[in-house]
This record gives structure tokens, C-alpha cells and sequence, in this order.
């Protein structure tokens, strides 16, 4: 957050934090920039191997041995951003069962306070560079190319529900 602040403040040509206080009080424009900043959108596809080795070898099983285990999954991301994490989780649950999961099998809600983030997340379309560490295999199974964009496939996106939530 303070690096946010600094940032912010060296374009307003601010030095000091009273300053700069009173700057977003009188500004709403400047406000709305600051709060925009705060709202840091650091995620993409798969970013954390680790964790979606635990969701493969105990997380999904565990959600299958419940007590019913007809019972819809159910997966919640706050603070989902742009969306990558949500389709990633998407994924590794498609892989992981194996074959066709229906809607009414599973759903992963996607949660954030930015509306912005929210829209580029349901559209599901992403730059190349985005997709760096996208297998070339899911890349082709998962993925639509369109000129330097790629876009989830429906499939996917069907599994994703994304809403706006202030946690």
C-alpha cells in the first residue's frame, strides 16, 4: 500500500502524506485513481504449482468423499482479479475428474470488489504473454486463439461464475 501511496503521490508531485491526504480529500478523481491502484491485480494462470498439487492429490478427492458425493463442488475465490486463477482452478478440476464436467457438477465463483476486473475475467480473454506458463497442451485444449489474444473455451467459462463482493 505505501508503495502505492509513494507512487501516487511522485505523479501528483506530492512529497508529503498530509499533503497528499488533503489532495484525494477535495479530488475525487484522485481518489478514484488511488483506489484503483490499491486494488493490485497480480495473479495468472497457475501461478502457485504447489497449491494446485494439494488441490489435485487432496482437495478435490476430499470433496468427493463427503457425505454425498453427488453433491455439486463448490470452489470460492476472493478476490479473483481478472479471473486467471478462478479458469485455472477450472481446469485442474476438468483434468482431474477427467472428462466433461457439467455446470450442474461443479461451479467456481469468482469474487471482487472491481467491477473493471470482474468484466475482463467474464469475457476470458487474455494476451499471449499471459499465458506464459500455459502448457502448449492446455493451450490447445483450453484455450482459443484469436490474433495475440486468447479466449477460455466455453466449456470452461461455463464453470465460472463471477460477481462483484467487498470482503
Amino acid at each position: 500500500l505505501r508503495r502505492r501511496l509513494d507512487r501516487r503521490m511522485t505523479l501528483q508531485g506530492i512529497e508529503s502524506l498530509p499533503e497528499y491526504a488533503e489532495r484525494i480529500e477535495r479530488d475525487t478523481g484522485e481518489s478514484a485513481a488511488l483506489y484503483q491502484d490499491f486494488l493490485i491485480r497480480v495473479t495468472e494462470f497457475f501461478r502457485d504449482p504447489a497449491s494446485f498439487d494439494v488441490l489435485r492429490r487432496q482437495v478435490f478427492p476430499a470433496l468427493r468423499e463427503g457425505p454425498d458425493p453427488r453433491q455439486p463442488i463448490r470452489i470460492w475465490v476472493p478476490g479473483c482479479a481478472t479471473g486467471e486463477e478462478v479458469y485455472s482452478i477450472a481446469i485442474e478440476l476438468l483434468e482431474w475428474i477427467g472428462n466433461r464436467v457439467m455446470p450442474s457438477e461443479a461451479q467456481i465463483f469468482g469474487t471482487d470488489v472491481s467491477e473493471a476486473a470482474l468484466d475482463k475475467a467474464r469475457a476470458g480473454i487474455y494476451h499471449a504473454n499471459g499465458l506464459r506458463d500455459v502448457s502448449s497442451e492446455r493451450r490447445q485444449r483450453f484455450f482459443e486463439k484469436h490474433d495475440d489474444h486468447f479466449r477460455v473455451v466455453k466449456e470452461i467459462r461455463d464453470l465460472c461464475i463471477f460477481a462483484r463482493q467487498d470482503v
